[in-house]
């Protein structure tokens, strides 16, 4: 079933474009070539919006010839591939370029693919237009479209302004793009929400076709939601690998950095330069130390730690890299055995909504049982503090409490990270043999973290174990009776996975005996305020300032926006707000900028409804209407459409323009 309708294009009368083709490449004529009284375009023409009289001020400024054809910069082809190698976006978009290509088919559209600087990385669509475009203004991987390069575009001009771009014909600096139609999104990193890619929709220009705006915004909120995504899946990936590395080497200090270096966690204090020195050491190398499993015996220069770096990949790039360091005098030290135990109890859960209270009169029940528990939920609701909390509550409180993300560890290696093995099980194996986590959490508690994702074949072992209460280590001969209570976790819809035959239907009653669903931020709006002041808190006394508040405004903000990444998000635009923040207090300027005005809905729509072109269109109409402040007649200019249309489209959408006034008033917009 298609995602996008094929047929979206309204139909403009041949002759309307023509005369608008032809207005606007006078007052281009004119503007641009014509000498003006103050040295400044002028804006009485007021089919030209403002928009673009000030890009072309701007290439004014860098002293581009308007005659020119297109781009005037391309890149070498040793350069363009580096970059398409490295562009972890590229790599993720691409799906989303192949779904808009097919959608496209048939339509002349080429859909492109630029950096945060302009250049183009991909190119896809009609062979024909391909072709043409390229021959003609050099729209071709490799090209330049910052405004510096191709004058007034799409790409370029969106990157400027940070917001979707829609030009046509004569609109554009260059005269030869005259004879396109150019509809370009920013993509937007999910935390610090600057533009890192664009995407671009252009055909000739033949016929008006407004909806080509609604389809590239479309797929750029599309791709940041693939990075959205991505980002925490491979954050949650290396916290696991840092927490399972410090169990495994008790004895070293583990770093674990981002891939520039950036130390994330440490088991130990450290000198920061020092860190920074000896990380910058292990990224040393190139792509082929990927296949390398350690970096060993390097020696720091005071010659007081042995150093192993390894790095760390996720779909094919580099994300970070965990070092292991061990002083010379500690190498024999004997190790000492360190017990699991869970972190949080009931009590340091926060939350007073009734679907959160609900959820923890579940899990106090399922504490004072000895039951097996699954924890349902979306990524970053807190499933894992859930977990914690009930063993803590339980009669094995003072036992082991030992987690594991299924998804997190490499499929080959996941029966070893669960059963054990012994020694000489299979190449590279300890001689001396290896326990497992069932082993670890006997008489405990061990949580199976994305239970969902372990593979098909694991789940028939884990079945028998669960059902036995025995485990035998890889390379083993005989049982090892355990006493292990199994609670699960997972963020799939497991009676689906059964149904598409990923997941096994006795493994999942056999885990499910108690259910408890760990609620969306979005459910749970009321506690908003609550998590805020608690990470606002915290973020503060690391930060080393006094006692500061959030205001109202910014409170409001907080509470309408949607966290598609629940706890987490808002954990990170918490610490994001509190470096930013000044005078005491955390207000609607001290929030991540985009926050506020793009990803929350306005009262009064139903956007619910709608597919995902129409959710797009109406979301582009509200954010040129907030910044337009209200200003129909501006914002219909912007959006290349008539004031009545905008009305009849705020309708269809569920919106009252009084209502929308006024709620753009309480926000401090108009």
């Amino acid at each position: 079933m298609s995602i996008i309708p094929v047929s979206i294009y309204k139909q403009v009368n041949e002759a309307d474009v023509v005369s608008i083709r032809d207005k606007l490449f006078e007052i281009w004529r004119k503007q641009l070539f014509e000498e003006q009284k103050d040295g400044h375009l002028s804006s009485k023409d007021s089919i030209i919006r403002d928009l673009v009289l000030q890009s072309w001020e701007r290439c004014k400024d860098y002293r581009l010839n308007p005659l020119i054809q297109g781009s005037t910069k391309n890149l070498s082809e040793h350069r363009l591939i580096d970059l398409q190698k490295s562009n972890e976006v590229l790599s993720l978009a691409k799906p989303i370029i192949k779904k808009l290509d097919h959608e496209l088919s048939n339509t002349h559209h080429v859909v492109l693919f630029a950096d945060q600087e302009g250049v183009i990385l991909d190119a896809q669509g009609d062979p024909c237009t391909l072709q043409k475009i390229g021959n003609t203004v050099n729209a071709a991987t490799g090209s330049h479209w910052g405004e510096r390069w191709a004058g007034t575009n799409a790409i370029g001009t969106s990157i400027v302004l940070k917001q979707p771009v829609q030009l046509f014909s004569s609109e554009h600096y260059a005269q030869g793009c005259h004879q396109w139609i150019c509809s370009a999104a920013p993509i937007r990193d999910p935390f610090s929400h600057e533009v890192v890619a664009v995407l671009n929709l252009s055909t000739e220009n033949h016929i008006i076709q407004p909806r080509s705006m609604m389809m590239a915004i479309w797929g750029a909120n599309e791709i940041e939601r693939i990075l959205f995504q991505n980002y925490y899946e491979a954050r949650e990936m290396m916290q696991n690998i840092y927490v399972n590395s410090v169990m495994k080497w008790k004895n070293h200090l583990v770093i674990l950095s981002d891939s520039k270096g950036n130390p994330l966690w440490m088991n130990e204090d450290f000198p920061k330069e020092d860190v920074r020195a000896i990380l910058s050491r292990g990224l040393e190398g190139n792509e082929r130390d990927r296949e390398k499993e350690w970096e060993e015996g390097v020696i720091l220069v005071d010659s007081r730690y042995k150093a192993r770096f390894k790095k760390i990949f996720w779909n094919g790039r580099l994300i970070g890299q965990l070092a292991l360091l061990e002083e010379p005098a500690r190498m024999n030290h004997h190790k000492v055995k360190q017990r699991n135990h869970a972190k949080y109890s009931f009590e340091c859960l926060i939350g007073q909504s009734e679907a959160f209270q609900r959820t923890i009169r579940l899990g106090k029940v399922a504490a004072q049982c000895d039951s097996n528990v699954l924890i349902t939920g979306e990524s970053g609701t807190g499933k894992e503090l859930i977990a914690n909390a009930i063993h803590q509550a339980s009669s094995r409180c003072n036992q082991p409490f030992v987690a594991i993300n299924c998804a997190a560890i490499p499929q080959n290696l996941l029966p070893s990270e669960l059963f054990g093995y012994v020694g000489g099980a299979y190449t590279g194996a300890n001689p001396k043999g290896s326990i497992g986590k069932f082993e670890m959490a006997d008489h405990g508690t061990i949580f199976l973290d994305e239970i969902g994702d372990m593979p098909l074949g694991l789940q028939v072992h884990l079945l028998r174990v669960i059902q036995e209460q025995e485990i035998m280590r890889l390379g083993g001969t005989h049982c090892i009776p355990i006493n292990v209570r199994v609670i699960a976790a997972t963020n799939k819809n497991l009676p689906e996975e059964i149904k598409s035959g990923r997941f096994r239907q006795d493994l999942y009653y056999r885990i499910n005996v108690i259910e408890i669903e760990m609620p969306p931020l979005r459910h749970r709006r009321e506690d908003i305020p609550l998590l805020c002041e608690h990470f606002f808190k915290h973020f503060a006394k690391r930060k080393g300032i006094g006692p500061c508040v959030i205001t109202d405004e910014a409170k409001q903000i907080l509470t309408q926006y949607p966290w598609h990444g629940n706890i987490r998000q808002l954990e990170n635009v918490m610490e994001y707000a509190v470096n930013f923040s000044s005078n005491g207090q955390i207000t609607p300027e001290d929030l991540p900028k985009d926050l506020a005005r793009h990803d929350f809905p306005l009262a009064g729509g139903h956007a619910e409804n709608l597919n995902p072109v129409e959710q797009a269109e109406m979301k582009w109409i509200l954010e040129i209407l907030e910044r337009t402040k209200m200003d129909v007649t501006k914002a219909a200019k912007e959006l290349n459409m008539n004031r009545s249309s905008i009305y009849r489209k705020l309708k269809k959408y569920g919106y009252d323009v009084a209502k929308l006034k006024q709620q753009f008033m309480e926000r401090g917009i108009l």
